[in-house]
C-alpha cells in the first residue's frame, strides 16, 4: 500500500543530509500561527519552535486539559531556554472527528479577529479499530484528511473509489491508515492549483512527511494488530525511529523557510528534512486529485458545514 504515496527514491532520506534546523527558522513575531494535535509529539516541538521564534501559536487540541498542561510544560521549557522570550500561546479547542466541533474551533478563532500566518496539521491517528465517526466517515479517514479539511475550508485563505472512502476496511487498519495519508498529498495538490488559479499566490500548502518517529501515534496498534505485532511496532520505534524534536524539522521547514516564498513552492511533498520528493502515481493523479477535493467539499455542503 505505500506506493500509494512512496516512489522508489525513498530511501535517499536516510542518508542525505539535513536541508534545515532549528537554527534557520526566522524571526516570527508578529506572526499567529495554528497547530493541531499540539500537545505531545511532533505538534508540541512544532509548537514550542515557533513560540521559541516569537509566534503567537494556538494549540488546537481535543483535550483541554492535557493541551493546559503542555502549555505550562512549553513556557517553563522556553523560561529556561529562551528568557528573553515572552511566549504567546493559547488552547483552541478543536476535535478534528466532529465536523461540526470543527467548524465551531474555525468560528471560535475568527471571532478573536487575528490574521492567520501558520496553519499546521499535525494530528492525525495511526493504526486504530475500524469504525465511524458521528458523521458517518471511516475515523482515520476523518481525523486525518476531512477534519483537517475542513478546518482549512473554514479559516482565512492564506483506484481508489472516493465514493467509498466512508466505509471502513473492516479487515485492514493499514489500508485505511494509508489511504488517509494518501489523501494528504491529493488534496494538497489540489488546493494548490486551486490557489494558483485564483491568482492566490501568497498562501503556500504542503505535504510532509516528518519520517519513522518515535511518538505516541501507535500506541492503541494493539488493539488492531495484536499485542506481539504492535510490541515490534513500538521497539522499532524506540530502536529507530527519530525522535519528535528531529521530526517536527521538515513541517518547521515548510511552516517557517524562507525558501519557500522565495522559490514559490505549493503543492509540493517534503520529506526529512525539508527536502522535496515527487510521490508515487497515486497521489500525482491530477483526476484523482479534483475527485477527493470535489468529494471533501460536497460532503461538508450536503450537511451544511460549508455554504453552496
Amino acid at each position: 500500500m505505500l506506493d500509494f504515496i512512496y516512489d522508489l527514491d525513498y530511501w535517499k532520506t536516510y542518508v542525505q543530509p539535513s536541508n534545515f534546523s532549528l537554527e534557520q527558522i526566522p524571526d516570527l513575531t508578529s506572526k499567529v500561527a495554528i497547530v493541531t494535535g499540539a500537545n505531545n509529539g511532533l505538534g508540541y516541538e512544532t509548537a514550542l519552535a515557533l513560540a521559541r521564534n516569537g509566534a503567537h501559536v494556538f494549540l488546537a487540541c481535543r483535550n483541554r486539559t492535557k493541551a493546559l498542561a503542555a502549555i505550562e510544560r512549553m513556557e517553563r521549557e522556553l523560561a529556561e531556554t529562551a528568557p528573553q522570550i515572552y511566549p504567546k500561546i493559547d488552547f483552541l479547542c478543536l476535535d478534528l472527528a466532529d465536523l461540526r466541533t470543527v467548524a465551531h474551533s474555525a468560528g471560535e478563532f475568527l471571532s478573536k479577529k487575528l490574521p492567520l500566518h501558520i496553519l499546521v496539521n499535525n494530528a492525525g491517528l495511526g493504526l486504530s479499530a475500524p469504525k465511524l465517526t458521528r458523521d458517518g466517515i471511516e475515523l482515520v479517514f476523518a481525523v486525518n484528511h476531512m477534519g483537517s479539511a475542513a478546518h482549512e475550508m473554514h479559516l482565512p485563505e492564506g483506484g481508489i473509489q472516493f465514493g467509498t472512502l466512508g466505509q471502513p476496511d473492516a479487515e485492514s487498519p493499514f489500508v485505511n491508515y494509508n489511504r488517509s495519508k494518501l489523501a494528504n498529498i491529493l488534496y494538497v495538490k489540489a488546493l494548490a492549483r486551486r490557489l494558483s488559479s485564483a491568482g492566490n499566490h501568497q498562501v503556500f500548502v504542503n505535504a510532509v512527511h516528518p519520517g519513522y518517529c518515535g511518538t505516541a501515534i501507535d500506541d492503541s496498534a494493539q488493539l488492531t494488530v495484536g499485542y506481539m505485532a504492535s510490541q515490534v511496532m513500538l521497539k522499532a520505534r524506540e530502536l529507530i525511529g527519530r525522535t519528535p524534536a528531529d521530526g517536527a524539522l521538515t513541517q518547521l521547514y515548510c511552516a517557517t523557510s524562507t525558501e519557500i516564498e522565495e522559490k514559490k513552492l505549493s503543492g509540493r511533498y517534503f520529506v526529512p528534512d525539508g527536502h522535496e520528493l515527487r510521490p508515487g502515481s497515486y497521489a500525482m493523479d491530477e483526476e484523482l486529485q479534483e475527485r477527493l477535493f470535489k468529494y471533501s467539499e460536497d460532503f461538508m455542503i450536503k450537511r451544511r458545514l460549508l455554504p453552496e
